[in-house]
């Protein structure tokens, strides 16, 4: 699955988003989204189309910000599971 079918099938998490500027989003952004609002089906696609580490080294990004826009479960949640799976990658 390419980055823009992606955004394409998962369009309804990014309710916030000019619809015409989707595509303009960037892997930041969509990992955020994806990983806060999105199912299990949504994570497993966002990992076949950026790959386990890239991910990985987006959420550590973000979530080592003093202030991040995770939900407290979601960041607990990614955060064991990239120490698992991706731990060279993590924090």
């Amino acid at each position: 699955m390419t980055r823009k079918q992606l955004i394409k099938k998962y369009k309804n998490l990014f309710w916030y988003f000019d619809s015409n500027k989707l595509d303009n989003m960037s892997n930041e952004v969509l990992v955020e989204f994806i990983l806060n609002y999105g199912s299990w089906e949504s994570f497993k696609d966002l990992l076949n189309t950026l790959d386990t580490k890239e991910v990985a080294d987006i959420f550590n990004l973000q979530h080592a910000k003093k202030r991040s826009n995770y939900f407290p479960e979601i960041s607990n949640y990614f955060n064991l599971y990239f120490k698992y799976h991706a731990p060279k990658h993590s924090q």
